[in-house]
């Protein structure tokens, strides 16, 4: 068993700056921003986005590599994030210097160092575990490339060697079928976001037809859910129809972009579906709240 450990590179202090930069202007957003839905979505928003950087943060400072007589396991964040690599299935290798070409699919994708998974030039979709471009090694198999960067990339390569896996180049082509409607991890987040954002359009509009309305309804609140601007109730279910209308466009856009993605990579064009769907459900609780309350 061989174990590696990853060249430090120049990509931990640019993620923890960005962090602090998205931080600073996020915060500074919700404490100019006046209205409740802003305000919340904004909360979501820098969770969200912690929770991103601070996963990539433990990554970068925490990747290792082993080798053994069956697999090669890239592991970090304590073991939480893991890929094994079994050893007959690795079609070959390529080590290559200097800066990263490609295009990133998500994660951090820089000339410099990359980590997530990208498009690289010549290499095709790969999981890149590259904490600096001064040597990396990108390891191919047949739905997937790997990509590190160890510290000892001349013994890394000779390990290699000495399982038989050679250095070579392939080829990598655009998918072309991208036929996601057939696909269940594509419809699950596609019809529920459809369903939440009919709820979201229709029931304040039957309410309203049902005269199960106020009078009087507020049209607008403060960060602190305080009204400030009053309505009619058919002026209440038209605005919440617009937040409606507004998140189907949301859910087109995301649905023509994972159709985009696809292209490349299938199973994180997903991912996609998720941002309509959690935006649906923050409109929906909040509208909920403004019902029950007034």
């Amino acid at each position: 068993m061989e174990n590696f450990k990853q060249i430090k590179g120049k990509g931990l202090p640019y993620i923890i700056g960005e962090t602090l930069l998205y931080n600073l202007f996020i915060a500074i957003l919700i404490h100019l921003v006046d209205s409740y839905e802003l305000s919340n979505l904004l909360k979501v928003t820098l969770i969200i986005i912690n929770i991103y950087e601070l996963h990539y943060i433990l990554l970068y400072n925490s990747l290792a590599c082993i080798i053994d007589d069956e697999k090669i396991c890239i592991k970090g964040i304590f073991g939480l994030k893991k890929d094994i690599i079994k050893i007959d299935s690795i079609l070959g290798y390529q080590r290559t210097k200097g800066d990263i070409k490609g295009i990133k699919i998500y994660g951090y994708g820089k000339s410099y160092f990359a980590l997530g998974k990208s498009i690289i030039d010549d290499i095709g979709i790969a999981r890149m575990y590259v904490t600096s471009n001064k040597d990396i090694i990108y390891i191919k198999t047949e739905d997937m490339a790997y990509a590190i960067s160890p510290e000892d990339c001349d013994r890394f390569e000779q390990c290699l060697l000495n399982k038989g896996i050679k250095s070579t180049t392939w080829d990598y082509s655009i998918r072309k079928n991208t036929n996601l409607h057939r696909d269940k991890k594509f419809l699950l987040p596609l019809i529920s976001t459809t369903i939440i954002i009919l709820i979201l359009t229709l029931t304040p509009f039957v309410l309203y037809l049902l005269d199960k309305l106020p009078a009087k309804m507020p049209l607008s609140f403060d960060a602190n859910f305080n009204p400030v601007k009053i309505g009619t109730g058919k002026q209440f279910a038209f605005k919440q129809m617009t937040y409606g209308v507004l998140n189907m466009a949301l859910l087109f856009c995301m649905y023509y972009a994972c159709y985009f993605y696809a292209k490349y990579d299938r199973k994180s064009s997903y991912r996609l579906m998720y941002i309509s769907l959690l935006s649906a459900l923050i409109f929906l609780v909040i509208q909920g709240k403004i019902l029950f309350t007034f």
